[in-house]
């Protein structure tokens, strides 16, 4: 299974979730890592699953994260396995709002099959990784990389992707 990992990141937090992901699915195959800012409109080609995720700023995507979707075309994605994450202070949602939905979203608009809810890890203000967060990132990857593993084919029936 290959996978590519996009993501933004600000103070260097969710470059290190991000590493964690693309950590966990090395055990399932070939992985690519990249900065939004450098995700090229065909970094996805030939790929098996597609994570997507930036920190959480104004509610909202980074200008990177949105730059980045920004430059796909029209139904980029369709075909394509995906999931998203974001990083946001440890505080309630409710105060703080969460990018991840927001990037599930795009990631649908583009056409891919997301396969699992948006997750957040949390930063504390000094910003540091809130402990124990990298470790439940990679859990978090092994989830998606099972899950696409998995994936129900258009005819409802699971096929499993090459490892």
């Amino acid at each position: 299974m290959k996978s590519v990992v996009v993501y933004g990141s600000r103070s260097g937090n969710t470059r290190k979730i991000a590493e964690a992901i693309a950590g966990a699915l090395a055990a399932y195959g070939p992985v690519s890592l990249m900065a939004a800012e450098d995700a090229s409109a065909t970094v996805w080609d030939h790929c098996d699953v597609l994570v997507v995720g930036g920190p959480t700023e104004g509610r909202n995507m980074t200008p990177p994260v949105r730059a980045f979707f920004d430059r796909l075309p029209a139904q980029a994605l369709c075909g394509i396995t995906a999931a998203a994450f974001d990083t946001r202070l440890d505080w309630p949602r409710a105060f703080t709002g969460s990018a991840g939905p927001v990037i599930r979203r795009r990631l649908r608009e583009a056409g891919a099959h997301v396969i699992t809810s948006p997750e957040s890890f949390k930063v504390t203000q000094k910003p540091s990784l809130r402990y124990g967060e990298l470790e439940r990132a990679t859990l978090w990857a092994r989830t998606v990389a099972e899950a696409a593993r998995a994936k129900p084919a258009h005819d409802g029936v699971a096929h499993p992707v090459a490892a």
